[in-house]
């Protein structure tokens, strides 16, 4: 693959993460810190971001990882631009190890998946019900992968007592995201298809 190819992936994942950070900082959080002021630190109730990270590994194997990360690092920089205020988005060893685990969480998924005998399709012609369903539990096997890990990584930033929630906040985050992501990009296919017809 050329550079212009790898910039022009990277571009797309960080434009579709900038789309998905602002519905979370907008919408999601401020409603969210409502009802569950703890966890909205660390796990965002919804996110989808993490299907951005699911359709990124599976359209692009292993080379998801760096464009992904490449996205968070960009998505960062983006944040400390024009958001001075953004504490969850700095760059500490802590964010750097996260935005390590959650750009490897779903490629790893896709190839447990695939060792244990489970074809998934590759790439928009081979798109089909069954497809998204896979990478449904890809998405959701992949934030298991990630709620442990992240919880982890913060382990010394989170309340005590508070744990168990936090990773459960990851996952129901990073799940109901995926959701949400993958019902955005049905919607935009059918529609370009009515268009194109």
């Amino acid at each position: 693959m050329r550079l212009k190819e790898h910039l022009y992936n990277i571009a797309w994942i960080f434009i579709a993460h900038i789309i998905g950070m602002l519905l979370v900082t907008h919408a999601v959080l401020p409603l969210q810190s409502l009802a569950a002021p703890n966890i909205g630190t660390f796990a965002a109730l919804i996110f989808p971001i993490h299907g951005i990270r699911v359709i990124a590994a599976w359209m692009f194997g292993w080379w998801s990882v760096p464009y992904l990360f490449a996205a968070n690092v960009l998505l960062a920089l983006f944040y400390a631009v024009i958001a001075m205020e953004t504490p969850y988005l700095e760059f500490t060893a802590e964010r750097l190890m996260s935005w390590s685990l959650v750009s490897i969480v779903a490629v790893v998924a896709i190839d447990l998946f695939k060792a244990s005998g489970m074809k998934i399709g590759k790439g928009l012609a081979s798109i089909s019900e069954d497809t998204w369903k896979q990478l449904l539990f890809v998405g959701f096997v992949s934030s298991v992968l990630n709620s442990v890990g992240q919880s982890l990584i913060f382990a010394g930033k989170i309340i005590s007592g508070e744990e168990l929630n936090v990773m459960i906040g990851y996952l129901i985050g990073d799940t109901l995201g995926t959701f949400l992501c993958f019902v955005g990009l049905l919607f935009l296919f059918r529609g370009y298809r009515w268009l194109t017809q």
